[in-house]
């Protein structure tokens, strides 16, 4: 039996498939994916029964030349001798290189982004059959669109229910700690921003506020607050902590989103410029700050002198105003 490939290139992207994966029987699909970050046991830990094959390792990454010529090539190379149309039916990513090998291999495609950037977009348009962006302002030639962001294929009530169970485990209480993500710069995404930004203004937040912090980078961990809690991925339930937080900041992009998807105020205090930030800045239920800028903005934001939408009722107009992105992937595997 022909089998459907997903390939995951980093963690947003395996928890925007999961429901769809989990809907799938293991003899029906096989799951690609990069060893970057903790991508890679995250993957293992939660689909024990199903077949990951892993290929490219990001401790080969020191630049950008590395990364081209020591990870992606040859990543492409073994992605085009493990591929072929017997084996794989479809081919389903939030990239672009298993996209490119299936053009090649004459598998259908389809990719779902939602960060065009200059130089992989164009590569991505060209590989996959059909490709699906959120509804950003500005429209591109030769693309769909789906009304929702990525994350909510695993954030909508319909999918997640927040447990506050998860919170006894890190002695928390509801609405009393701040949610702190600090993201690696060693990976594309981020190789022009400032190393360790939340870390240059951490002794400047609070004493008093209780913080959880998810690192990217554990070799710095002793550079941050001492009464910091650091927490050890993989994190059972991650997103119940961040919905029974306070404030959910992050210098990384995609928990920023997540953040504000879960109807808790979020701050990304990272350099990127992303359309689907500015879904959720329009919203007013994410700031993007200069770092500089976030410790007062945090302490506004606890003292009450900022306003929100209360929190269930702003996920519940989501819920009734955009798609069921999950059902969509779906869909496009049956057809």
């Amino acid at each position: 039996m022909k089998k459907v490939l997903i390939d995951i290139y980093h963690l947003p992207q395996f928890n925007f498939f999961r429901n769809t994966i989990l809907t799938l029987d293991p003899s029906e699909v096989d799951i690609y994916c990069v060893n970057r970050g903790k991508l890679l046991s995250v993957v293992e830990y939660e689909l024990p029964d199903y077949n990951i094959i892993c290929i490219g390792d990001y401790k080969h990454n020191k630049g950008m030349f590395s990364m081209i010529f020591k990870i992606i090539i040859p990543r492409i190379y073994k992605l085009f001798k493990d591929m072929n149309s017997k084996k794989y039916k479809f081919v389903v990513t939030a990239n672009y290189q298993a996209n490119f090998v299936a053009k090649l291999k004459g598998i259908p495609n389809v990719a779902f982004n939602d960060d065009p950037r200059r130089f992989v977009f164009p590569l991505l348009k060209f590989s996959a059959d059909e490709v699906f962006l959120p509804p950003f302002e500005k429209r591109s030639k030769g693309v769909k669109y789906f009304n929702a962001l990525k994350e909510w294929a695993y954030l909508s009530p319909k999918y997640f229910i927040p447990m506050a169970s998860a919170l006894e485990a890190h002695n928390l209480e509801r609405k009393k700690y701040i949610f702190i993500r600090e993201v690696s710069t060693e990976t594309s995404n981020y190789l022009s921003q400032t190393q360790d930004l939340i870390l240059s203004i951490s002794k400047k937040i609070p004493t008093t506020t209780k913080v959880i912090l998810s690192l990217e980078d554990k070799d710095k961990a002793s550079a941050y607050p001492k009464g910091w809690k650091i927490l050890k991925e993989p994190v059972k339930d991650i997103h119940s902590l961040m919905y029974f937080s306070q404030i959910v900041i992050s210098s990384g992009d995609s928990m920023a989103r997540e953040g504000a998807m879960l109807g808790v105020p979020s701050i990304y205090v990272g350099i990127r410029d992303m359309p689907a930030n500015v879904i959720l800045i329009k919203k007013d239920m994410l700031l993007k700050l200069e770092p500089e800028a976030l410790v007062e903005t945090t302490i506004k934001i606890l003292k009450g002198e900022m306003k929100f939408q209360e929190q269930d009722t702003f996920r519940q107009s989501l819920l009734e105003e955009w798609d069921d992105v999950t059902n969509l992937v779906l869909n496009k595997i049956k057809k």
